[in-house]
């Protein structure tokens, strides 16, 4: 099965999506190349980069769910917050995640997956098995600031916590670029048990939106693929109506706890009203000290 496809954004950065349509981002420069999350695990996607560059590469995660970082058992080396490496290096176990993705790909095979970081796959000499060998991936911490200068082109990490504690944005500097990931999107999810308050995630989007006159648009990792600039304004708007009750309050079912979708939704999970940014939220998570 055909795993990755991928598009030109501008002339120095692709947009590659997976098969749970899930965005990652190759940024390539004259001297480097920065990959921008690895996806949910499915296929090789060190080997499908390396058909579009053969520039010393750098993979950076912006958080640690499996459909940003199922890829990183590909790579020897990824930078990533700290925070995600909770409860295991990366939120992706092999067989788990093939049982989550092969109801809606049948012909997803076990072998297709990325082996668990720090273990990679290879096949006995007969060519008939599958083993493992350990091969540890090496995890770089990602701060605030980091810099990754390819060629006349920079990606700096900034900060948004909010999804997770550890969720990261990359400015793509030269570009004007914002990509968001998943601290800021359509339908952010704010219901996880490690997520942050709504009143701690607001205050985090005000900060991130303080420097907005260094970027022109927002680049998305799902379920669409770029945003305005003013998304952001529109999802602390949205956090202040959370806060103040004010919102459709529209159940969604997880697990076993109450969870709510801030605004109506088509059968796209985007907004009916127009507006690009939304919330999944739980009531107890709603300020610091609840």
């Amino acid at each position: 099965m055909e795993f990755f496809k991928a598009e030109k954004v501008t002339d120095r950065i692709y947009r590659i999506s997976g098969i749970i349509t899930e965005y990652m981002y190759l940024v390539v420069g004259t001297d480097q190349a920065l990959l921008i999350d690895t996806g949910c695990g499915a296929g090789d996607i060190h080997a499908f980069v390396r058909t579009l560059t053969d520039l010393p590469l750098t993979v950076v995660l912006t958080h640690g769910h499996y459909d940003h970082a199922g890829g990183a058992g590909r790579f020897p080396e990824v930078w990533l917050d700290s925070r995600e490496l909770e409860p295991t290096p990366i939120h992706y176990l092999k067989n788990a995640t093939y049982e989550k993705l092969k109801s809606g790909h049948p012909t997803l095979r076990l072998e297709d997956m990325t082996p668990d970081a720090g273990e990679t796959a290879t096949k006995d000499p007969s060519g008939a098995a599958i083993c493992t060998t350990s091969v540890p991936v090496t995890f770089r911490p990602l701060t605030p600031g980091k810099l990754f200068a390819l060629g006349g082109i920079t990606a700096e990490a900034i900060p948004c916590p909010g999804h997770t504690p550890g969720t990261y944005c990359i400015l793509l500097v030269e570009e004007r670029l914002l990509l968001t990931g998943d601290a800021c999107h359509s339908i952010s999810y704010l219901f996880f048990d490690n997520a942050l308050t709504i009143e701690e995630y607001r205050q985090n989007l005000i900060a991130l939106n303080r420097q907005k006159d260094r970027w022109d648009s927002l680049l998305l990792s799902h379920p669409i693929a770029t945003a305005p600039k003013t998304m952001i304004d529109e999802v602390i708007h949205l956090c202040d109506q959370i806060l103040a009750g004010t919102t459709d309050e529209i159940p969604w079912p997880w697990q076993d706890k109450p969870v709510y979708i801030a605004k109506a939704i088509d059968d796209r999970m985007l907004r009916q009203d127009g507006v690009y940014g939304n919330i999944i939220f739980r009531k107890d998570k709603l300020r610091k000290h609840m």
